[in-house]
């Protein structure tokens, strides 16, 4: 049976770009959210910040993910 690794990488950094409505999908396929200056330096917010921004990726990795099991039981 195969075994799968699972990689996760978050960074939070200061901009100064505009801040976003919700995350956002980049070119690459990651996502993005720029929040407020309060909401990066207020705990619970910037924790419901980076989990709503996970939440899409980690649904879209999933979706590839058992997209290529699928084929691969073909």
């Amino acid at each position: 049976m195969s075994k799968y690794k699972i990689e996760v990488t978050v960074n939070l950094v200061e901009s100064d770009e505009e801040t976003d409505d919700k995350p956002i999908e980049l070119d690459d396929g990651c996502y993005q959210y720029t929040i407020n200056g309060d909401a990066g330096e207020s705990i619970d917010e910037c924790e419901i910040a980076v989990l709503n921004t996970a939440y899409p990726a980690i649904r879209d990795a999933i979706a590839r993910h058992m997209e290529k099991v699928s084929k691969k039981k073909l």
